[in-house]
């Protein structure tokens, strides 16, 4: 074997090694893109359950505070001698109905909010998924390219001794 086929064997394991190093790092980069849509995931799930008891907590809150001015107004028209017919009645309809569709409103847009987190998260976790497939398949492609430049590499050699 001379110098040629130890120069061929040089190059070829060192291509190997190579793209044995470039395989190893897509296959790190899939694994952390793996946590990265893991931890997307559970931080808008996170955000989101918490934005979702809020604004339950907020119309439970909201409720109550609506059921004290709803009593105020008919404690005031009480007080003043009006009738529960008629306009104070007419008004205090118009109240509650105005402080439950503002409850429903402010409920609603926040619910509305945490699941457009819910489904960003899930966006971005399937986004950063798919990019770790990409990294796997890039990395048995460095795998099979190492396999192939080992091969090829060895089947260049004149492996018959000329001495």
């Amino acid at each position: 074997m001379g110098f040629p086929a130890v120069a061929t064997i040089l190059t070829t394991a060192s291509t190997v090694a190579g793209k044995a190093l470039e395989a190893s790092a897509e296959r790190q980069q899939a694994r952390a893109f793996n946590a990265a849509a893991d931890e997307r995931r559970r931080l808008a799930e996170n955000q989101a359950g918490a934005i979702t008891h809020t604004a339950l907590e907020n119309s439970r809150r909201e409720q109550r505070n609506a059921q004290m001015q709803l009593a105020s107004a008919r404690a005031d028209a009480a007080a003043s001698g009006i009738l529960t017919s008629g306009t104070a009645a007419t008004r205090e309809c118009d109240l509650a109905t105005r402080l439950e569709d503002d409850i429903n409103n402010r409920t609603n847009a926040a619910l509305q909010e945490a699941n457009t987190i819910r489904s960003q998260g899930a966006y971005d976790a399937l986004d950063l998924k798919t990019q770790a497939n990409q990294a796997r398949l890039r990395s048995k492609g460095a795998w099979l390219g190492a396999a192939g430049g080992l091969f090829r590499g060895l089947s260049s050699v004149d492996w018959s001794s000329d001495r």
